[in-house]
């Protein structure tokens, strides 16, 4: 019986779309059962195809899998690793010859963010912001969502919004090193933006399964993914941005559930995310 692989692609192209199809072969072949993909348009879209059965295994953020009740029943099987290390952290960034030198100077702009489930996309860096005084709630002339980190990151390239926020990878998980990856960077556009502020530290995203799909395979989850990144190290790379995986941290979890307490005790965070956590 076919189960099926989903996720919201940084980049979707055919490149991507390729490394997809060699994963997926993968994973036919070490738990003898087909793969397919199911690519989504937006993080709302996949949540609503893994409650509609049409997903069994997902790739997503740990804040859409803490907030969305349609996941709640879902089980982490593993968590991606970069740069040796399992988290990534948020920046907010502006084209390079922007007049906004300073997030001091994001008063009264045009901000631009992923989605409201995304970490690096809307919740950290809004908690970031609320870290130096200013509150995320009125700083802003408009705010608008993208769906997708490479539609954001065109959206400020392009001017349609003042500065963006986005997923930042740095050497060794540290954010005083180089950076090697990043929304505009997986674009080809590292040289165009410069970084305002980055973020704390973000656990890494996460696959889920359903529990009939973790009840057939197990543990064996984890090490078909873990032998799709040793394998196929370029398409495992090109697809979800990582090295490898490892297995999930309960208590890495546990500290981000009470870090969106926070954010939404403190205001920062509106709307539905706020009454869902």
């Amino acid at each position: 019986m076919t189960f099926a692989l989903g996720l919201v692609p940084v980049v979707d192209d055919a490149a991507t779309r390729g490394a997809l199809t060699r994963v997926a072969a993968h994973l036919t072949a070490a738990l003898d059962r087909p793969c397919s993909v199911q690519v989504a348009r937006s993080p709302a879209a996949l949540v609503e195809a893994f409650a509609a059965g049409a997903v069994d295994l997902s790739w997503t953020s740990p804040t859409l899998a803490l907030r969305e009740r349609a996941l709640r029943r879902a089980i982490p099987v593993a968590t991606c690793v970069r740069q040796g290390v399992a988290h990534y952290h948020g920046v907010v960034f502006v084209k390079r010859h922007s007049p906004i030198r300073s997030a001091l100077q994001l008063r009264g702009r045009r901000m631009g963010w992923v989605a409201e489930t995304s970490a690096a996309g809307y919740i950290f860096p809004r908690l970031a912001l609320a870290g130096l005084g200013l509150d995320p709630t009125v700083l802003f002339r408009a705010e608008q969502f993208f769906a997708t980190h490479g539609a954001l990151v065109l959206s400020v390239l392009d001017g349609v919004v003042d500065a963006g926020a986005t997923f930042a990878v740095f050497e060794s998980g540290d954010p005083m090193r180089p950076m090697v990856r990043a929304g505009f960077v997986d674009l080809g556009f590292e040289d165009d933006v410069r970084v305002l502020l980055a973020t704390p530290a973000i656990p890494s995203d996460l696959f889920l399964a359903t529990p009939p799909l973790h009840e057939a395979h197990g543990e064996a989850l984890l090490d078909a993914l873990s032998g799709a990144a040793e394998r196929h190290p370029d398409a495992f790379h090109r697809v979800f941005g990582a090295e490898g995986v490892v297995p999930p941290s309960a208590r890495a979890l546990a500290d981000l559930r009470r870090q969106l307490d926070d954010a939404r005790a403190l205001g920062v965070l509106d709307g539905p995310l706020a009454d869902a956590i």
